[in-house]
């Protein structure tokens, strides 16, 4: 495995408890720190997954976190979970 590709799966491996635990309990700084790690993992996964679908549902997910419905987040948060592991990313338990 590549440096690249560690960089990319370590930040997954950092978003994949943040998100699930945000949507278990929300908040103004978990929104925050979440947005903040979806904007280093997003362009990591169009770089170096090349997949550009993937990095934008990371995006969309993070972007205005606050005024997602749960639902919302939830559904994106599978198409994410989904995508990557088609990407060859590990989901962490």
């Amino acid at each position: 495995m590549s440096m690249l590709n560690e960089h990319c799966q370590s930040l997954f491996d950092q978003f994949v408890p943040m998100a699930r635990q945000y949507l278990d309990s929300p908040g103004v700084m978990a929104a925050l720190e979440l947005d903040q790690l979806c904007m280093k993992l997003y362009p990591a996964v169009a770089r170096e997954k090349q997949n550009q679908e993937l990095s934008n549902r990371i995006r969309e997910f993070g972007r205005g976190l606050p005024r997602k419905e749960t639902e919302e987040l939830r559904g994106l948060l599978q198409d994410i979970f989904t995508e990557a592991q088609a990407a060859g990313l590990n989901l962490p338990d």
